[in-house]
């Protein structure tokens, strides 16, 4: 089970400080920034995505707009890449798990 957390700030006066500690806290719970506001975090079940989709709401800057989708190894899989290709680590680690090198 993956969790995708998109990201889209606004430009509010005091809400870059909100989001840069909800950036730091995704980094200390174990999510990767696979984009330029998309983090992913692997979860061994479905509970445990829901406990830390839990925790992410106790972390909710108070605007702009945050979207968590849910999805299957199987539905991770299906992604395309239009252009680029598997970063480093899904090279040297495999599709199921990365790590930070």
């Amino acid at each position: 089970m993956r969790i995708l957390v998109l990201l889209d700030p606004t430009n509010k006066r005091g809400t870059k400080m909100a989001y840069t500690e909800l950036r730091k806290f995704l980094y200390s719970d174990g999510y990767l920034r696979i984009g330029t506001e998309l983090f992913m975090r692997i979860t061994p079940s479905r509970k445990t995505a829901e406990k830390h989709i839990r925790r992410l709401e106790t972390h909710d800057p108070g605007s702009g707009v945050i979207r968590v989708i849910r999805m299957t190894e199987k539905q991770y899989d299906n992604i395309w890449y239009l252009t680029g290709g598997h970063d480093r680590q899904e090279d040297v680690v495999g599709k199921n798990g990365h790590i930070l090198i």
